[in-house]
């Protein structure tokens, strides 16, 4: 998608420009499938856009907000942001930007007069091909950009425009669409209408081989998996979602049984012209099978189609491979079923006991001192009293993030500190002539014993 507005200008697109309407709703119902938020009103501002395509020859459209909120019956803002859809899918590009200058006095020139009126200047739009639908065409391209051209096509896009060369040419059903030279109407023919119109006889019968109508049957497995195929088809083709799947499935039964995929029914779809608001999508299937058929536009139900190799979305392709490699006993798996494997497994269960045994036995956690104990020693203060904590009790608070445990309050705090200073000097010289007299006492009484 194109998201950056100065690549969506006609100079600067990588889109080439779209002359007839046709080609122009072909490429938007291509187109709309890649856009999130682009909708049914997305494609009908396209054909509102394709409706006025014949008045310039460049397939410049002038985009009137007013009236085309008017002829699409929407709000103002919903055709702008679908305008925008079509920027951003490459669809269209602005040729100018609309402003509120007033056309007629530049129209006018200096013969401009103020009875002349006002008329604001449009935004022209150019109609544009994307690459993305030129590649799924198959067209062949000389150029790059606006000015492009298409110069012819590759052998499956030959196919395809061939196949819509047949649905433009529709032969005719009724003589009221013919000229008088290909269907005249002689005299003799009116006369004998009119003969028949008063003849009550009955005519002869004619011996008619009786019509042998063959029952479609389908088995309960057949009837899921197409319910199955429709459901992925809803999910691509955006006309579908709304719809049924028993009864979509049945109206594609036809195609089913002839082996056409989802990626292929969604391919075909894309291109078909349907009506912007579809009441019954299964309804409009079976309509359009039963007319393609009748007009060699798909091929006949005796006729398989080509075969295209689906895309493996269950999974299912690979694991018949995966069997089929198990089945051939592939060397490299064997040896590391046999050799490698159970070595690997016994490494793996010793790794993981010896990883169990180690966190049983781990020691708890203590914490490392980051500095020597004699510098954080120094760096505390001398502490007297006997309850305080120890050095290393105030470390290990620290290192556990932990008040530690607070003991007497300082000496300096007391107002009669010295005093007791001195009281404890007294009793610590008291106690040390005590120790030394009974130490001596004992020695002395040995020395006299008879």
């Amino acid at each position: 998608m194109i998201l950056h507005r100065s690549d969506q200008e006609v100079h600067a697109t990588s889109s080439r420009r779209l002359r007839h309407a046709d080609d122009f709703l072909a490429a938007a119902h291509h187109m709309i499938r890649f856009h999130p938020k682009a909708t049914a009103t997305t494609l009908r501002l396209a054909a509102a856009f394709a409706a006025r395509a014949h008045r310039n020859g460049d397939g410049h459209v002038a985009f009137n907000i007013t009236a085309t909120t008017r002829e699409l019956a929407v709000s103002r803002r919903t055709v702008l942001n679908h305008a925008r859809y079509l920027r951003e899918l490459g669809l269209i590009a602005w040729v100018e930007h609309g402003s509120k200058r007033n056309a007629l006095r530049t129209r006018h020139g200096m013969a401009w007069q103020p009875g002349h009126g006002y008329c604001g200047t449009a935004t022209l739009y150019a109609l544009l091909a994307p690459p993305l639908w030129d590649r799924a065409h198959g067209h062949r391209i000389r150029g790059r950009g606006y000015r492009a051209r298409l110069i012819g096509y590759t052998p499956a896009g030959c196919t395809r425009a061939i196949a819509a060369a047949r649905r433009v040419a529709r032969p005719c059903h009724s003589r009221g669409h013919c000229t008088p030279s290909v269907s005249p109407t002689s005299r003799s023919t009116r006369l004998q209408q009119g003969m028949r119109e008063h003849d009550y006889t009955r005519p002869a019968r004619t011996a008619q081989p009786p019509v042998v109508r063959r029952r479609e049957t389908f088995t309960p497995r057949q009837c899921a998996d197409a319910i199955t195929l429709t459901e992925r088809l809803q999910r691509e083709v955006w006309w579908l979602r709304g719809a049924c799947s028993r009864r979509t499935a049945y109206a594609l039964r036809p195609l089913i049984r002839l082996g056409w995929s989802w990626q292929d029914l969604a391919e075909e779809l894309s291109y078909w012209g349907v009506p912007a608001r579809l009441r019954d999508p299964a309804a409009y299937l079976h309509h359009e099978i039963t007319r393609r058929r009748h007009r060699a536009e798909l091929p006949p139900a005796d006729q398989p189609s080509i075969h295209t190799p689906q895309a493996d979305d269950d999974g299912l392709r690979h694991q018949a491979m995966l069997r089929k490699r198990h089945l051939c006993h592939d060397p490299s798996w064997q040896r590391y079923a046999h050799q490698l494997r159970p070595t690997l497994r016994t490494q793996l269960a010793k790794v993981r006991k010896d990883l169990g045994r180690q966190a049983a036995t781990a020691p708890a956690y203590r914490p490392v001192l980051r500095e020597a104990e004699e510098a954080f020693l120094a760096t505390l203060p001398v502490q007297t009293w006997s309850d305080a904590p120890t050095p290393r009790q105030i470390y290990a608070a620290r290192a556990y993030r932990r008040l530690p445990a607070r003991g007497q309050r300082p000496c300096e705090t007391e107002p009669d500190w010295q005093r007791r200073l001195y009281d404890e000097a007294e009793a610590v010289r008291a106690c040390e002539a005590l120790r030394i007299s009974l130490d001596s006492t004992p020695t002395a009484r040995a020395d006299t014993w008879p």
